[in-house]
């Protein structure tokens, strides 16, 4: 039955409504590309430049043997060129065919557009659209999971193969997978109980599956002489920070598992996308309606893991909740908003529960004094309550939609990322050996993504972490180039900026030229005045 609350008759045709979605991530992808984030991006991307020059070996170091995060974005650079945003085709392509997997599983219309609205507006889903990461490769390969699964009734042993097929090489992507470890065993549970086992499905997915295992364990088994060497690299990555709790005790762990997933879940502009999923939740457990069921259980698996694994094997430490690796919610979350859709719209007790949540969103954004966030999430509460489907349309598409476009000029702001890049050009090619350049640490370690190809201008860069080495020999003329983006995405180098002031004190240099623009603080400084 149709969704007369919301308004079936939208005035689009289902091809219309695919093509919107499709070009709202094709824009968002061209327009919305904000530069390199100068964190694990950059390996990934010189990984799979290396991988397809030939020259990427897989070593002790565990992003090496994420395959999937490097290979698939590499091949793009490999055929268009290095640049960060070519190598982001991989991400883009990824988005659009789970998008359209999800949309031929939405039979109404107006069902379709409210999927479309909620999968292309989340702002951090959208944000690592452009970025190279696994997490927007894993987009793609989690959802493929519970789609193969809800396609073992009519082809099993198909299903068997790409359900199989999806979890290894979300695997080698990155290890988030393993979230859906108990998804199938939960599948054939709920097929057992129902006396609907489809044997063919079981037996393809556990064959492929010991068979992929087989060689997996094999390869590094010859390669290093441990089939566990990539467990082992992964606890042996493990190490202490501001977003590790073991080491700061069992009341940063309780924190962590009790108030700080509800803190991220409101902060980072998740908990609408929650909080209208539950009605499809609900339903999709209690009667067990193909397609939702799966992408229900799929998704509680996600949110279970989040909620509750432990960063490494050798002790218990909750992973960090960070916004970039939820991305992965989203698609599941918007399918099964959708199917909850009309339940919500016509219970009264359904809005009533909807509300509910939705002031808890809103007083934990007041809590944490996030204005923005308060009024987003207060921005829904009429869409529950109006009954004229095209006020509710408005509503709807305007929440969603403007907050996705409005992050484009935000981050660009916030960046400045092409004067960065020209500004770094320019500098660097006017140096000569005397006259070193200090720079941000994490633009340092982002030299080979940011002057790629230029070895000669990146010998004139140094990191403001190592000033110290300069003490014994203080060069008569230094230059600084400080890129005050850090302040919003690395605040912890801070210290090292301070201590550079000091540094440039306690030796007596003088500014002899200086500006201060988009993101930029430069200083060309000297000792030779004295």
């Amino acid at each position: 039955m149709m969704n007369k609350e919301l308004g079936s008759q939208v005035p689009f045709s289902p091809f219309i409504i695919s093509l919107i979605g499709i070009a709202f991530l094709l824009a968002y992808w061209f327009f919305g590309f904000d530069g390199i984030t100068f964190s694990d991006d950059v390996y990934y991307i010189l990984a799979g430049r290396s991988f397809w020059e030939g020259t990427m070996e897989v070593n002790e170091y565990h992003f090496s043997s994420r395959w999937g995060a490097y290979i698939p974005f590499g091949f793009f650079g490999w055929i268009f060129g290095f640049s960060p945003k070519v190598f982001s085709l991989f991400s883009l392509i990824c988005y659009l065919v789970t998008y359209l997997l999800f949309l031929r599983m939405i039979r109404m219309n107006d069902l379709r557009l409210v999927f479309t609205l909620w999968f292309v507006t989340q702002v951090y889903f959208l944000h690592f659209l452009t970025k190279v990461y696994p997490d927007s490769a894993l987009v793609l390969w989690v959802s493929l999971v519970p789609i193969c699964a809800y396609h073992r009734m009519k082809r099993p042993t198909l299903a068997g193969l790409g359900f199989i097929l999806a979890l290894f090489v979300g695997f080698v992507t990155k290890e988030t997978i393993v979230f859906l470890a108990p998804f199938p065993f939960i599948l054939f549970f709920l097929d057992w109980k129902q006396k609907q086992v489809k044997k063919s499905f079981y037996i393809s997915f556990f064959l492929g599956g010991f068979i992929l295992a087989s060689l997996y364990l094999a390869y590094f088994w010859i390669q290093f002489g441990d089939p566990l060497f990539r467990i082992h690299s992964i606890n042996a990555g493990h190490y202490i920070s501001e977003f590790t709790y073991a080491d700061k005790g069992l009341w940063s762990i309780l924190k962590r598992l009790t108030i700080l997933p509800f803190v991220t879940f409101v902060e980072r502009a998740y908990w609408p996308w929650l909080v209208f999923a539950l009605p499809g939740l609900y339903f999709g457990l209690r009667k067990k309606t193909s397609s939702l069921l799966e992408c229900s259980v799929a998704l509680l698996c996600l949110l279970l893991g989040f909620w509750f694994m432990s960063s490494t094997l050798e002790l218990y430490n909750p992973i960090y909740l960070n916004p970039r690796h939820l991305i992965i919610l989203v698609p599941l979350l918007s399918f099964v908003i959708t199917q909850g859709w009309t339940l919500w719209s016509k219970s009264k007790k359904w809005r009533f529960i909807l509300t509910v949540f939705l002031f808890v969103g809103i007083l934990i954004a007041l809590l944490i004094q996030d204005w923005q966030m308060a009024l987003f999430h207060f921005a829904f509460l009429p869409l529950l309550w109006i009954k004229k489907p095209r006020i509710r349309w408005s509503i709807l598409a305007s929440i969603l939609i403007i907050p996705a476009l409005l992050a484009i000029p935000y981050q660009f702001s916030l960046k400045k990322y092409q004067n960065l890049i020209s500004t770094l050009d320019e500098l660097t090619q006017k140096h000569d050996d005397q006259t070193i350049l200090l720079i941000n640490n994490f633009i340092f370690f982002s030299q080979d993504v940011l002057l790629p190809e230029k070895a000669e201008q990146q010998k004139a860069l140094f990191p403001i972490e190592n000033i110290l080495q300069l003490q014994r020999y203080p060069p008569d003329e230094i230059r600084v180039m400080i890129y005050e983006y850090y302040a919003h995405a690395y605040p912890q180098e801070q210290a090292d900026v301070n201590n550079l002031e000091l540094w440039i004190k306690i030796n007596n240099y003088r500014v002899i030229e200086e500006y201060r623009e988009d993101r930029i603080w430069f200083r060309k400084l000297s000792r030779a005045l004295d």
